[in-house]
């Protein structure tokens, strides 16, 4: 029912489209379903972890273990990826997720070793990543991928949106057990719509590192590594900060209605920005936006009351999504100009950006011994928003200013 839905929403939309469309039709509704799911209790993951005993300090080992055992764990994915395809690699990611909610929901009793719960969340969204990445960089359209890429982030968004908030409610007002539960039915829901075509890759194929000319992408690299940065400040570790600092009671709820607003704000420029992107403007639009983001950044800082913490989270989504869909947009391009090693590049973009958000945890736990952790929180984002221009520095051949 929900893929005939996404199917008469933007059928006519894609009129270049034949023989793909099914496939982008179920990339779009299993991502919506995902998005929601793992919306339901995603930014509550840290927050969950802080009201169960783990103080900030444990919180930024968490990441950074979850980051570091991304790099070896990477490797190890472009094989799986390339023997069972992408939609079979995203299944198992996603019963894997659902382990590690299970392991979150039995955290208050059985207080699990933050290593383990690190392997076991990382491990189902380095999986998941590798192959949705490579599965939709497969099937988009060269010529019209950003306007694709804007109706998968407006489906994406739908989820996104609706999960914080329904999660928030029932987070605050029955439990957050109730949430994780919930997050887990909708995840194995997401699954449906990935299997009524086939596989978009070739499976069991052949994977090797060698002869990879990494080094002509470095400056790209280094421009998703800011861009991954940036992201995990965003999107963990600013809620984290209004939930220990600002919003301390009805956390959840507050956090969902904020994150909710902020997602349909974003819906509304997802489209345009696509459309921006594919009319060979896109350099533009990613130029401004992470101007603008840097300064938001900044600004964090210095939020001590809740109006501040709505009004940034509000502008941050929109400003966000004007400089990440051209970003990624090149991204896609950059792997499927590498023939015979599309796999293999989408993996040492994980493997290095892992590398980077994996540091910047650690550095936020290094401070921590010395300085009060909410400080070392606060007056990060001032160091981010420096780092955010590191995006800037990208060549990707799709971003060229025209």
């Amino acid at each position: 029912m929900l893929k005939k839905l996404v199917h008469k929403l933007s059928r006519h939309h894609h009129p270049w489209r034949k023989m793909k469309f099914d496939e982008l039709a179920e990339v779009y509704t299993s991502m919506s379903l995902r998005s929601f799911g793992f919306g339901v209790i995603g930014i509550f993951v840290p927050i969950f972890l802080y009201k169960n005993g783990v103080d900030l300090t444990g919180i930024f080992l968490f990441y950074t273990l979850f980051f570091a055992l991304r790099i070896p764990m990477a490797y190890m994915v472009a094989y799986i990826v390339a023997r069972i395809g992408p939609k079979h690699t995203i299944a198992v990611s996603t019963v894997l997720l659902v382990g590690f909610l299970m392991q979150l929901l039995s955290y208050p009793d059985f207080k699990w070793p933050l290593a383990m719960l690190a392997f076991s969340f990382t491990l189902a969204n380095g999986l998941f990543f590798v192959a949705y990445n490579t599965d939709f960089s497969k099937i988009k359209s060269n010529k019209h991928g950003g306007k694709e890429l804007g109706w998968l982030y407006i489906f994406e968004r739908a989820g996104s949106a609706l999960g914080p908030l329904i999660g928030g409610l029932l987070a605050t007002f029955v439990s957050p057990q109730v949430t994780i539960g919930f997050a887990m039915l909708v995840l194995l829901g997401s699954l449906i719509p990935l299997f009524l075509t086939n596989e978009p890759v070739k499976t069991h194929q052949h994977i090797t590192f060698k002869n990879f000319k990494w080094r002509r992408h470095k400056r790209d690299f280094v421009s998703l590594s800011a861009f991954n940065i940036e992201n995990v400040a965003t999107g963990v570790m600013w809620p984290l900060l209004i939930a220990v600092f600002i919003f301390t009671e009805d956390t959840y709820a507050k956090l969902g209605g904020i994150v909710a607003v902020a997602m349909v704000l974003s819906m509304v420029g997802a489209r345009m920005f696509g459309k921006i992107i594919d009319n060979k403007k896109g350099y533009y639009l990613l130029k401004y936006g992470v101007y603008l983001n840097a300064v938001t950044h900044s600004v964090r800082s210095f939020i001590t009351a809740g109006g501040g913490a709505v009004a940034v989270s509000l502008l941050n989504e929109p400003t966000t999504l004007s400089y990440r869909m051209p970003l990624v947009k090149g991204f896609y391009d950059a792997a499927d100009s590498e023939e015979g090693y599309r796999i293999v590049y989408l993996v040492v973009a994980e493997m290095i950006t892992a590398g980077a958000k994996s540091l910047y945890c650690a550095a936020l736990l290094v401070a921590s011994y010395y300085f009060d952790p909410v400080n070392v929180l606060r007056y990060s984002f001032i160091i981010i928003a420096i780092v955010s221009l590191g995006i800037l520095l990208q060549r990707f051949p799709a971003l060229r200013k025209e």
